[in-house]
Protein backbone atom coordinates (compact mmCIF):
# COMPACT_ATOMS: atom_id res chain seq x y z
CA UNK A 1 0.00 0.00 0.00
CA UNK A 2 1.37 3.43 -1.01
CA UNK A 3 0.92 6.78 0.72
CA UNK A 4 1.01 9.90 -1.46
CA UNK A 5 1.52 13.00 0.65
CA UNK A 6 2.89 16.56 0.94
CA UNK A 7 1.12 17.85 -2.15
CA UNK A 8 -2.25 19.14 -3.30
CA UNK A 9 -4.42 16.35 -4.69
CA UNK A 10 -7.02 17.66 -7.15
CA UNK A 11 -9.95 15.26 -7.60
CA UNK A 12 -11.46 17.40 -10.40
CA UNK A 13 -14.94 16.57 -9.14
CA UNK A 14 -15.14 20.34 -8.64
CA UNK A 15 -12.55 23.12 -9.03
CA UNK A 16 -11.83 23.34 -5.28
CA UNK A 17 -12.19 19.68 -4.26
CA UNK A 18 -8.72 18.73 -2.99
CA UNK A 19 -7.03 16.42 -0.49
CA UNK A 20 -3.68 16.54 1.27
CA UNK A 21 -2.90 12.83 1.20
CA UNK A 22 -4.07 9.69 -0.61
CA UNK A 23 -3.65 5.93 -0.35
CA UNK A 24 -3.44 3.45 -3.22
CA UNK A 25 -3.24 -0.32 -3.33
CA UNK A 26 -2.97 -2.78 -6.22
CA UNK A 27 -3.51 -0.05 -8.79
CA UNK A 28 -6.57 1.56 -7.18
CA UNK A 29 -7.29 4.51 -4.89
CA UNK A 30 -8.41 3.35 -1.43
CA UNK A 31 -8.89 6.60 0.49
CA UNK A 32 -7.89 10.15 1.44
CA UNK A 33 -6.87 12.38 4.32
CA UNK A 34 -7.81 11.35 7.91
CA UNK A 35 -9.48 8.10 6.89
CA UNK A 36 -6.17 6.57 5.83
CA UNK A 37 -4.08 7.55 8.86
CA UNK A 38 -3.95 4.05 10.33
CA UNK A 39 -3.39 2.05 7.14
CA UNK A 40 -0.27 -0.17 6.89
CA UNK A 41 1.84 1.56 4.21
CA UNK A 42 4.79 -0.15 2.61
CA UNK A 43 5.88 2.86 0.56
CA UNK A 44 5.58 6.64 0.79
CA UNK A 45 5.77 9.07 -2.14
CA UNK A 46 6.66 12.65 -1.20
CA UNK A 47 4.90 15.03 -3.61
CA UNK A 48 7.11 17.92 -2.44
CA UNK A 49 4.33 20.49 -2.61
CA UNK A 50 3.42 19.69 -6.22
CA UNK A 51 -0.08 19.29 -7.67
CA UNK A 52 -1.49 15.85 -8.45
CA UNK A 53 -4.35 15.34 -10.93
CA UNK A 54 -6.10 12.37 -12.50
CA UNK A 55 -3.94 10.91 -15.28
CA UNK A 56 -4.18 12.95 -18.46
CA UNK A 57 -5.44 11.15 -21.57
CA UNK A 58 -5.22 12.05 -25.27
CA UNK A 59 -8.55 11.05 -26.81
CA UNK A 60 -7.34 10.87 -30.40
CA UNK A 61 -3.82 10.31 -31.65
CA UNK A 62 -1.73 7.93 -33.72
CA UNK A 63 0.84 6.34 -31.43
CA UNK A 64 3.01 4.62 -34.01
CA UNK A 65 2.72 7.58 -36.36
CA UNK A 66 3.84 9.86 -33.55
CA UNK A 67 6.82 7.60 -32.89
CA UNK A 68 7.76 7.86 -36.56
CA UNK A 69 7.39 11.64 -36.41
CA UNK A 70 9.90 11.77 -33.56
CA UNK A 71 12.60 10.26 -35.77
CA UNK A 72 12.10 12.16 -39.06
CA UNK A 73 12.84 15.69 -40.24
CA UNK A 74 10.11 18.12 -39.16
CA UNK A 75 9.61 20.94 -41.69
CA UNK A 76 7.18 22.97 -39.59
CA UNK A 77 9.88 25.29 -38.25
CA UNK A 78 10.81 26.62 -41.70
CA UNK A 79 8.50 29.38 -42.88
CA UNK A 80 9.52 30.06 -46.50
CA UNK A 81 9.62 27.96 -49.64
CA UNK A 82 13.36 28.58 -50.06
CA UNK A 83 14.12 27.49 -46.50
CA UNK A 84 12.07 24.31 -46.84
CA UNK A 85 13.74 23.33 -50.11
CA UNK A 86 17.17 24.02 -48.62
CA UNK A 87 16.35 21.78 -45.65
CA UNK A 88 15.09 19.00 -47.94
CA UNK A 89 18.25 19.14 -50.05
CA UNK A 90 20.51 19.14 -46.99
CA UNK A 91 18.62 16.29 -45.36
CA UNK A 92 18.67 14.22 -48.56
CA UNK A 93 22.46 14.27 -48.42
CA UNK A 94 22.13 12.57 -45.01
CA UNK A 95 19.77 9.95 -46.40
CA UNK A 96 16.37 11.47 -45.58
CA UNK A 97 13.70 11.18 -48.26
CA UNK A 98 10.55 11.55 -46.14
CA UNK A 99 9.58 14.72 -44.27
CA UNK A 100 6.71 15.68 -41.98
CA UNK A 101 5.08 18.87 -40.71
CA UNK A 102 5.05 20.62 -44.09
CA UNK A 103 2.85 23.71 -44.27
CA UNK A 104 2.00 24.39 -47.90
CA UNK A 105 4.53 26.90 -49.26
CA UNK A 106 3.53 26.10 -52.85
CA UNK A 107 6.35 23.69 -53.47
CA UNK A 108 5.74 21.61 -56.61
CA UNK A 109 7.10 18.39 -57.99
CA UNK A 110 9.25 20.47 -60.33
CA UNK A 111 10.97 22.00 -57.29
CA UNK A 112 11.54 18.56 -55.81
CA UNK A 113 12.71 17.14 -59.17
CA UNK A 114 15.49 19.73 -59.19
CA UNK A 115 16.71 18.30 -55.89
CA UNK A 116 16.46 14.68 -57.03
CA UNK A 117 15.00 12.74 -59.92
CA UNK A 118 16.43 9.41 -58.83
CA UNK A 119 15.28 9.20 -55.22
CA UNK A 120 11.82 9.53 -53.69
CA UNK A 121 11.04 12.88 -52.03
CA UNK A 122 7.88 12.92 -49.93
CA UNK A 123 6.64 15.95 -48.01
CA UNK A 124 3.74 15.10 -45.70
CA UNK A 125 1.50 18.12 -45.17
CA UNK A 126 0.66 19.18 -41.64
CA UNK A 127 -2.95 17.93 -42.04
CA UNK A 128 -1.62 14.37 -42.64
CA UNK A 129 -4.13 13.92 -45.44
CA UNK A 130 -1.95 15.29 -48.23
CA UNK A 131 1.51 14.89 -49.74
CA UNK A 132 3.71 16.78 -52.16
CA UNK A 133 6.07 14.41 -53.99
CA UNK A 134 8.48 14.33 -56.92
CA UNK A 135 8.05 12.51 -60.21
CA UNK A 136 10.07 9.54 -58.99
CA UNK A 137 7.32 8.81 -56.45
CA UNK A 138 4.45 9.43 -58.88
CA UNK A 139 5.95 7.25 -61.62
CA UNK A 140 6.75 4.45 -59.20
CA UNK A 141 3.15 4.07 -58.03
CA UNK A 142 1.47 5.12 -61.29
CA UNK A 143 -0.26 8.30 -60.04
CA UNK A 144 -0.60 11.43 -62.16
CA UNK A 145 -0.40 14.92 -60.67
CA UNK A 146 0.59 18.10 -62.49
CA UNK A 147 1.87 19.75 -59.33
CA UNK A 148 2.96 16.76 -57.27
CA UNK A 149 0.20 17.43 -54.73
CA UNK A 150 -1.91 14.39 -53.85
CA UNK A 151 -4.49 13.74 -51.18
CA UNK A 152 -6.63 11.05 -49.49
CA UNK A 153 -6.55 7.75 -51.47
CA UNK A 154 -3.41 8.65 -53.42
CA UNK A 155 -1.68 9.60 -50.18
CA UNK A 156 -2.51 6.19 -48.77
CA UNK A 157 -1.21 4.41 -51.88
CA UNK A 158 2.12 6.24 -51.70
CA UNK A 159 2.46 5.67 -47.97
CA UNK A 160 1.85 1.94 -48.31
CA UNK A 161 4.52 1.68 -51.01
CA UNK A 162 7.27 3.87 -49.57
CA UNK A 163 6.72 4.07 -45.83
CA UNK A 164 6.59 0.45 -44.68
CA UNK A 165 8.84 -0.72 -41.86
CA UNK A 166 9.82 -3.95 -40.15
CA UNK A 167 8.06 -5.14 -37.00
CA UNK A 168 11.19 -4.22 -35.05
CA UNK A 169 11.10 -0.65 -36.33
CA UNK A 170 7.38 -0.31 -35.64
CA UNK A 171 7.93 -1.64 -32.12
CA UNK A 172 10.68 0.90 -31.48
CA UNK A 173 8.46 3.70 -32.76
CA UNK A 174 5.67 2.70 -30.39
CA UNK A 175 8.07 2.60 -27.44
CA UNK A 176 9.53 5.96 -28.42
CA UNK A 177 6.04 7.51 -28.58
CA UNK A 178 4.97 6.16 -25.20
CA UNK A 179 8.16 7.33 -23.50
CA UNK A 180 7.68 10.82 -24.91
CA UNK A 181 4.04 10.89 -23.78
CA UNK A 182 5.11 9.93 -20.27
CA UNK A 183 7.14 13.15 -20.21
CA UNK A 184 3.98 15.13 -21.02
CA UNK A 185 2.10 13.49 -18.14
CA UNK A 186 -0.07 11.43 -20.48
CA UNK A 187 -1.20 8.11 -19.05
CA UNK A 188 -3.36 6.86 -21.91
CA UNK A 189 -4.66 7.51 -25.39
CA UNK A 190 -7.16 6.47 -28.00
CA UNK A 191 -5.03 5.53 -31.01
CA UNK A 192 -5.71 4.72 -34.63
CA UNK A 193 -2.85 2.55 -35.97
CA UNK A 194 -4.21 -0.80 -37.09
CA UNK A 195 -4.46 -0.20 -40.84
CA UNK A 196 -1.20 1.52 -41.73
CA UNK A 197 1.78 -0.64 -40.93
CA UNK A 198 2.44 -4.37 -41.09
CA UNK A 199 -1.07 -5.73 -41.03
CA UNK A 200 -3.74 -5.90 -38.38
CA UNK A 201 -2.56 -9.03 -36.58
CA UNK A 202 1.11 -8.03 -36.45
CA UNK A 203 0.26 -4.54 -35.17
CA UNK A 204 -1.97 -5.96 -32.42
CA UNK A 205 0.87 -8.27 -31.38
CA UNK A 206 3.25 -5.31 -31.21
CA UNK A 207 0.89 -3.44 -28.88
CA UNK A 208 0.52 -6.50 -26.68
CA UNK A 209 4.27 -6.99 -26.50
CA UNK A 210 5.08 -3.36 -25.75
CA UNK A 211 2.37 -3.09 -23.07
CA UNK A 212 4.14 -5.73 -20.98
CA UNK A 213 7.01 -3.34 -20.26
CA UNK A 214 5.54 0.09 -21.04
CA UNK A 215 2.11 0.50 -19.39
CA UNK A 216 -0.19 2.92 -21.22
CA UNK A 217 -3.99 2.88 -21.17
CA UNK A 218 -4.61 2.40 -24.87
CA UNK A 219 -7.86 2.14 -26.76
CA UNK A 220 -7.28 1.01 -30.35
CA UNK A 221 -9.73 2.23 -32.95
CA UNK A 222 -10.50 -0.26 -35.71
CA UNK A 223 -10.07 1.30 -39.15
CA UNK A 224 -12.89 0.04 -41.34
CA UNK A 225 -10.31 -1.37 -43.78
CA UNK A 226 -9.35 -3.95 -41.11
CA UNK A 227 -12.83 -4.58 -39.76
CA UNK A 228 -12.93 -8.04 -41.33
CA UNK A 229 -9.57 -8.87 -39.74
CA UNK A 230 -10.93 -7.77 -36.37
CA UNK A 231 -14.08 -9.86 -36.75
CA UNK A 232 -12.12 -12.89 -37.91
CA UNK A 233 -9.76 -12.67 -34.94
CA UNK A 234 -12.73 -12.50 -32.57
CA UNK A 235 -10.92 -10.25 -30.13
CA UNK A 236 -13.04 -9.35 -27.15
CA UNK A 237 -11.50 -6.11 -25.87
CA UNK A 238 -8.22 -7.95 -25.20
CA UNK A 239 -10.07 -10.18 -22.72
CA UNK A 240 -9.68 -7.92 -19.73
CA UNK A 241 -6.18 -6.69 -20.55
CA UNK A 242 -5.21 -4.00 -17.99
CA UNK A 243 -3.90 -1.54 -20.58
CA UNK A 244 -5.37 -2.44 -23.98
CA UNK A 245 -8.91 -2.41 -25.36
CA UNK A 246 -10.53 -2.13 -28.74
CA UNK A 247 -12.63 0.92 -29.48
CA UNK A 248 -15.09 1.85 -32.21
CA UNK A 249 -14.72 1.37 -35.96
CA UNK A 250 -12.90 4.36 -37.48
CA UNK A 251 -14.31 5.87 -40.66
CA UNK A 252 -13.01 8.82 -42.68
CA UNK A 253 -15.93 10.73 -44.19
CA UNK A 254 -14.36 13.98 -45.42
CA UNK A 255 -10.92 15.58 -45.58
CA UNK A 256 -9.40 18.73 -44.10
CA UNK A 257 -9.74 22.49 -44.40
CA UNK A 258 -6.18 23.15 -45.55
CA UNK A 259 -6.47 20.71 -48.46
CA UNK A 260 -9.98 22.05 -49.24
CA UNK A 261 -11.43 18.58 -48.87
CA UNK A 262 -13.53 19.10 -45.72
CA UNK A 263 -17.17 18.90 -46.86
CA UNK A 264 -18.86 22.32 -46.60
CA UNK A 265 -22.36 23.60 -47.30
CA UNK A 266 -20.99 26.35 -49.53
CA UNK A 267 -18.06 26.30 -51.99
CA UNK A 268 -14.60 27.31 -50.91
CA UNK A 269 -13.63 30.91 -51.63
CA UNK A 270 -13.16 31.37 -55.37
CA UNK A 271 -13.69 27.67 -56.07
CA UNK A 272 -16.51 25.62 -57.56
CA UNK A 273 -16.27 22.74 -55.11
CA UNK A 274 -17.36 22.14 -51.51
CA UNK A 275 -14.94 19.41 -50.50
CA UNK A 276 -15.23 15.65 -50.82
CA UNK A 277 -16.88 12.56 -49.43
CA UNK A 278 -14.20 9.93 -48.96
CA UNK A 279 -16.98 7.37 -48.86
CA UNK A 280 -20.07 7.84 -51.00
CA UNK A 281 -23.31 8.09 -49.03
CA UNK A 282 -24.47 4.66 -50.14
CA UNK A 283 -21.08 3.15 -49.43
CA UNK A 284 -21.11 4.62 -45.93
CA UNK A 285 -24.65 3.41 -45.31
CA UNK A 286 -23.70 -0.14 -46.33
CA UNK A 287 -20.73 -0.01 -43.99
CA UNK A 288 -22.89 1.26 -41.13
CA UNK A 289 -25.30 -1.64 -41.56
CA UNK A 290 -22.42 -4.10 -41.30
CA UNK A 291 -21.00 -2.39 -38.21
CA UNK A 292 -24.37 -2.34 -36.45
CA UNK A 293 -24.93 -6.00 -37.34
CA UNK A 294 -21.96 -6.80 -35.11
CA UNK A 295 -23.17 -4.44 -32.36
CA UNK A 296 -20.18 -2.10 -32.75
CA UNK A 297 -19.93 1.67 -32.48
CA UNK A 298 -18.25 4.05 -34.91
CA UNK A 299 -15.82 6.96 -34.70
CA UNK A 300 -16.14 9.15 -37.76
CA UNK A 301 -13.58 11.69 -38.92
CA UNK A 302 -15.61 14.64 -40.12
CA UNK A 303 -14.55 18.30 -40.21
CA UNK A 304 -16.90 20.23 -42.53
CA UNK A 305 -20.40 21.38 -41.58
CA UNK A 306 -22.19 19.55 -44.40
CA UNK A 307 -20.20 16.41 -43.65
CA UNK A 308 -21.15 16.63 -39.98
CA UNK A 309 -24.84 17.03 -40.82
CA UNK A 310 -24.78 14.00 -43.11
CA UNK A 311 -23.02 11.90 -40.49
CA UNK A 312 -25.55 12.97 -37.85
CA UNK A 313 -28.42 11.98 -40.15
CA UNK A 314 -26.83 8.56 -40.65
CA UNK A 315 -26.37 8.11 -36.89
CA UNK A 316 -30.05 8.92 -36.45
CA UNK A 317 -31.01 6.33 -39.05
CA UNK A 318 -28.73 3.61 -37.66
CA UNK A 319 -28.43 4.15 -33.90
CA UNK A 320 -26.10 2.08 -31.72
CA UNK A 321 -27.34 -0.33 -29.08
CA UNK A 322 -28.79 1.09 -25.89
CA UNK A 323 -26.01 2.33 -23.63
CA UNK A 324 -23.49 2.70 -26.45
CA UNK A 325 -22.15 5.99 -27.80
CA UNK A 326 -20.69 6.79 -31.20
CA UNK A 327 -17.87 9.29 -31.59
CA UNK A 328 -17.23 12.18 -33.93
CA UNK A 329 -13.60 13.05 -34.44
CA UNK A 330 -13.03 16.78 -35.01
CA UNK A 331 -16.54 18.29 -35.52
CA UNK A 332 -14.64 21.47 -36.37
CA UNK A 333 -17.45 23.30 -38.16
CA UNK A 334 -21.14 22.83 -37.44
CA UNK A 335 -24.45 24.31 -38.63
CA UNK A 336 -27.57 24.95 -36.55
CA UNK A 337 -29.43 22.01 -38.05
CA UNK A 338 -26.65 19.58 -37.16
CA UNK A 339 -26.40 21.01 -33.62
CA UNK A 340 -30.09 20.36 -33.08
CA UNK A 341 -29.93 16.83 -34.46
CA UNK A 342 -26.74 15.87 -32.63
CA UNK A 343 -28.32 16.90 -29.34
CA UNK A 344 -30.73 13.97 -29.71
CA UNK A 345 -28.02 11.36 -30.38
CA UNK A 346 -25.77 9.24 -28.12
CA UNK A 347 -22.51 10.73 -29.34
CA UNK A 348 -19.27 12.19 -27.98
CA UNK A 349 -16.80 14.55 -29.69
CA UNK A 350 -13.01 14.14 -29.87
CA UNK A 351 -11.81 17.73 -30.25
CA UNK A 352 -8.37 19.26 -30.88
CA UNK A 353 -8.07 22.72 -29.28
CA UNK A 354 -4.60 23.30 -30.75
CA UNK A 355 -6.14 23.53 -34.21
CA UNK A 356 -7.26 27.00 -33.10
CA UNK A 357 -3.66 28.18 -32.98
CA UNK A 358 -2.37 26.28 -36.03
CA UNK A 359 -5.34 26.09 -38.41
CA UNK A 360 -7.30 29.29 -38.00
CA UNK A 361 -4.81 31.83 -39.37
CA UNK A 362 -4.45 29.75 -42.53
CA UNK A 363 -8.00 28.60 -43.14
CA UNK A 364 -10.05 31.78 -42.65
CA UNK A 365 -9.32 32.93 -46.23
CA UNK A 366 -10.69 29.62 -47.55
CA UNK A 367 -14.28 30.32 -46.50
CA UNK A 368 -16.70 32.17 -48.78
CA UNK A 369 -18.28 33.72 -45.69
CA UNK A 370 -17.17 33.90 -42.06
CA UNK A 371 -18.17 30.67 -40.28
CA UNK A 372 -20.29 31.08 -37.15
CA UNK A 373 -19.55 27.83 -35.36
CA UNK A 374 -15.85 27.10 -35.97
CA UNK A 375 -14.24 25.04 -33.19
CA UNK A 376 -17.28 26.01 -31.07
CA UNK A 377 -16.22 24.31 -27.85
CA UNK A 378 -18.19 26.49 -25.43
CA UNK A 379 -21.30 26.09 -27.57
CA UNK A 380 -20.86 22.32 -27.49
CA UNK A 381 -20.56 22.32 -23.70
CA UNK A 382 -23.60 24.54 -23.28
CA UNK A 383 -25.58 22.12 -25.46
CA UNK A 384 -24.57 19.29 -23.13
CA UNK A 385 -22.18 17.46 -25.44
CA UNK A 386 -19.38 15.30 -24.04
CA UNK A 387 -16.03 16.67 -25.23
CA UNK A 388 -12.80 14.67 -25.14
CA UNK A 389 -9.53 16.58 -25.54
CA UNK A 390 -6.91 15.35 -27.97
CA UNK A 391 -4.00 16.39 -30.17
CA UNK A 392 -4.32 14.11 -33.20
CA UNK A 393 -0.56 13.65 -32.76
CA UNK A 394 1.58 13.76 -34.78
CA UNK A 395 -0.51 16.52 -36.37
CA UNK A 396 -0.15 18.51 -33.15
CA UNK A 397 2.28 18.31 -30.26
CA UNK A 398 0.56 16.05 -27.69
CA UNK A 399 1.56 18.24 -24.74
CA UNK A 400 -1.87 18.71 -23.06
CA UNK A 401 -0.84 22.11 -21.69
CA UNK A 402 -0.86 23.41 -25.26
CA UNK A 403 -4.39 22.12 -25.78
CA UNK A 404 -5.66 23.54 -22.49
CA UNK A 405 -4.06 26.90 -23.22
CA UNK A 406 -5.59 27.02 -26.70
CA UNK A 407 -9.06 26.15 -25.40
CA UNK A 408 -8.87 28.79 -22.68
CA UNK A 409 -7.37 31.70 -24.63
CA UNK A 410 -8.10 30.94 -28.33
CA UNK A 411 -5.19 33.10 -29.45
CA UNK A 412 -2.94 32.98 -32.48
CA UNK A 413 -0.88 35.65 -34.20
CA UNK A 414 -1.95 38.24 -31.59
CA UNK A 415 -5.62 37.68 -32.35
CA UNK A 416 -8.41 36.18 -30.24
CA UNK A 417 -10.68 33.91 -32.25
CA UNK A 418 -14.36 33.93 -31.20
CA UNK A 419 -13.88 34.96 -27.60
CA UNK A 420 -17.33 33.66 -26.63
CA UNK A 421 -16.11 30.12 -27.32
CA UNK A 422 -13.36 30.25 -24.68
CA UNK A 423 -13.46 27.60 -21.96
CA UNK A 424 -12.61 28.08 -18.31
CA UNK A 425 -9.41 26.42 -17.12
CA UNK A 426 -11.43 23.87 -15.19
CA UNK A 427 -13.49 23.00 -18.28
CA UNK A 428 -10.35 22.73 -20.40
CA UNK A 429 -8.50 20.51 -17.92
CA UNK A 430 -11.48 18.17 -17.77
CA UNK A 431 -11.25 17.68 -21.54
CA UNK A 432 -8.10 15.64 -20.91
CA UNK A 433 -9.21 13.87 -17.73
CA UNK A 434 -12.87 13.01 -17.21
CA UNK A 435 -13.86 13.94 -20.77
CA UNK A 436 -11.15 11.87 -22.44
CA UNK A 437 -12.02 8.85 -20.30
CA UNK A 438 -15.76 8.78 -21.00
CA UNK A 439 -15.41 7.02 -24.39
CA UNK A 440 -13.69 4.04 -22.75
CA UNK A 441 -15.54 1.02 -21.42
CA UNK A 442 -14.45 1.74 -17.84
CA UNK A 443 -16.23 3.87 -15.25
CA UNK A 444 -13.40 4.25 -12.74
CA UNK A 445 -11.22 6.76 -14.58
CA UNK A 446 -10.98 10.51 -14.99
CA UNK A 447 -11.47 11.61 -11.38
CA UNK A 448 -9.79 10.81 -8.09
CA UNK A 449 -12.02 8.85 -5.74
CA UNK A 450 -12.16 5.49 -4.00
CA UNK A 451 -12.05 2.59 -6.43
CA UNK A 452 -10.67 4.67 -9.29
CA UNK A 453 -7.46 3.69 -11.08
CA UNK A 454 -4.19 4.99 -9.66
CA UNK A 455 -3.23 6.96 -12.78
CA UNK A 456 -1.88 10.42 -11.92
CA UNK A 457 -0.25 13.41 -13.55
CA UNK A 458 1.78 15.61 -11.20
CA UNK A 459 2.58 19.21 -12.16
CA UNK A 460 4.91 21.66 -10.47
CA UNK A 461 2.23 24.37 -10.23
CA UNK A 462 -1.54 24.56 -9.88
CA UNK A 463 -3.08 24.49 -13.35
CA UNK A 464 -6.10 26.44 -12.13
CA UNK A 465 -4.19 29.39 -10.69
CA UNK A 466 -0.75 29.62 -12.30
CA UNK A 467 -0.45 32.99 -14.13
CA UNK A 468 -1.09 32.96 -17.85
CA UNK A 469 2.48 33.87 -18.75
CA UNK A 470 3.76 30.90 -16.73
CA UNK A 471 1.13 28.37 -17.81
CA UNK A 472 3.09 26.76 -20.62
CA UNK A 473 6.25 26.73 -18.50
CA UNK A 474 4.62 24.44 -15.96
CA UNK A 475 6.53 21.18 -15.77
CA UNK A 476 5.43 17.59 -15.31
CA UNK A 477 7.11 16.23 -12.19
CA UNK A 478 5.69 12.72 -12.22
CA UNK A 479 3.56 10.42 -14.36
CA UNK A 480 1.93 7.44 -12.65
CA UNK A 481 0.13 4.55 -14.32
CA UNK A 482 -1.45 1.72 -12.36
CA UNK A 483 0.30 2.98 -9.21
CA UNK A 484 3.75 2.75 -10.86
CA UNK A 485 5.84 5.87 -11.47
CA UNK A 486 6.74 5.71 -15.17
CA UNK A 487 8.24 9.20 -15.38
CA UNK A 488 10.03 11.02 -12.58
CA UNK A 489 11.31 14.58 -12.77
CA UNK A 490 11.59 15.47 -9.09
Amino acid sequence: MILWKNGTIHTLKSPKDTHYQMATHQGLIVGFDEEINNLPFTQTVDLKGYHLYPGFVDAHLHLIGYGRYLEVVDLSQWQTKADVLKQVATSLQKGATYFEGYFDQKITKQDLNEISETKPLILKHNDYHSLTVNDFVLNTVGIKSESGFVTEADTETISQHFLTASDEVVTERLIKAINKLYQYGITGGHSEDLSYYNGYNETVKIFEKVSQKYPFRTQLLIHHHVLDDFLKAKHQAFSGHPFLEFGPVKIYYDGTFSSETALLHIPYQGKDHQGIRILAKQELETLMKKIRKHHLTVAVHVIGDLGLLEVAELFKKYPPQKGQKDRIIHASLVCKKALKLLKTLPVTFDIQPQFITTDLPRIYPLFSRPPRYLYPFKTYLKKGFILSGSSDAPIEDPNPLLGIYAAVYRESENQIHQKKERLSRYEAIKLYTSGANIPTYHMNRGHLEKGYVADFTVFEKNLLTVPKHEFLKNTVKMTVIDEAIVFHNV
